[in-house]
């Protein structure tokens, strides 16, 4: 059975780092430094499933071999919110490479209603008796706390997060392996059990303290809620992470040596935009 592989395609929050017209030491330091740079955030799973298409996935899977973009398989969207979905359009263009007559699109109920207003012309349903075969996606429907399988044992387990009541959001549980990844790039809090003990937790690092979220001035409703950096540190602390590195990084003003004087210990991390995370196989 193949190693599991986690590349992190980007690592923003809902937009981008640098900030236009911000010269905090966050932003200056991304101007210099290419590893400062963050596009909003994704991953590419076993170089076959991708996790969260946002608006800058295009320029994301263009830094990959051309032929590793006709490996893509599945699509996985785990919440509406425009950071997460909006590159659904640009994919469209993976038709031409894949050896799939339409690729799969995974979501929750409740996330279709948003994603088919914008891209009811990209999606066939798969119920449909005579289904749109010129459209290059085709609706599948995930459940929370259900498990699915995408092949050569690789399984995602949708869970909640909490991170806005306008509609569900997912964290996903990724197993493979023996091996247990838990991706939550917009988290609030969860009460599945499933979590506990992953090799690997990917989680949101929007703001760095409950302070910050309170005054940052590009929040609203429709951002919906985040944990926390320093809350998210205890929560990875509780359900006994082995590894934690920090994605959706918000414009938090500071740089990640900066933000590592809160871990506790070296198991902790800040990642960056295409990272490669793999197991042993």
């Amino acid at each position: 059975m193949s190693a599991l592989t986690i590349r992190l395609l980007g690592t923003s929050a809902a937009r981008p780092v640098p900030r236009w017209g911000c010269v905090c030491p966050q932003c200056s330091d991304a101007r210099m430094n290419p590893r400062g740079v963050r596009s909003r955030s994704s991953i590419l799973v076993n170089g076959r499933v991708l996790v969260d298409p946002g608006p800058d996935v295009y320029r994301q899977l263009a830094a990959l071999p051309p032929g590793e973009l006709a490996a893509i398989r599945d699509i996985v969207v785990t919440h509406p919110h425009a950071s997460h979905y909006l590159g659904l359009d640009d994919l469209a263009q993976l038709r031409h490479l894949s050896p799939l007559d339409q690729i799969p699109v995974w979501a929750q109920f409740d996330s279709w209603t948003l994603i088919l207003v914008t891209f009811n012309y990209l999606v066939a349903h798969e119920l449909d008796p005579e289904p749109e075969t010129e459209r290059p996606f085709v609706r599948r429907d995930m459940v929370l706390g259900e498990p699915f399988e995408l092949g050569d044992g690789l399984t995602l387990t949708p869970f909640d997060t909490f991170h806005t009541s306008t509609f569900t959001t997912a964290g996903l549980v990724i197993e493979q392996n023996d091996l247990r990844v838990v991706y939550a790039p917009d988290f609030y809090d969860s009460a599945f059990f499933g979590l506990m003990e992953p090799d690997l937790l990917i989680l949101g690092g929007t703001f760095l303290d409950a302070g910050q979220a309170m005054h940052a001035p590009d929040l609203d409703e429709g951002h919906g809620r985040h944990l926390p950096i320093v809350e998210g540190i205890r929560f990875a602390q509780t359900i006994r992470a082995r590894r934690t590195l920090l994605t959706h990084i918000g414009h938090v003003q500071c740089l990640p040596d900066e933000l590592r004087r809160y871990f506790p210990d070296d198991t902790f991390d800040v990642a960056y935009d295409g990272q490669v995370i793999e197991f042993p196989s």
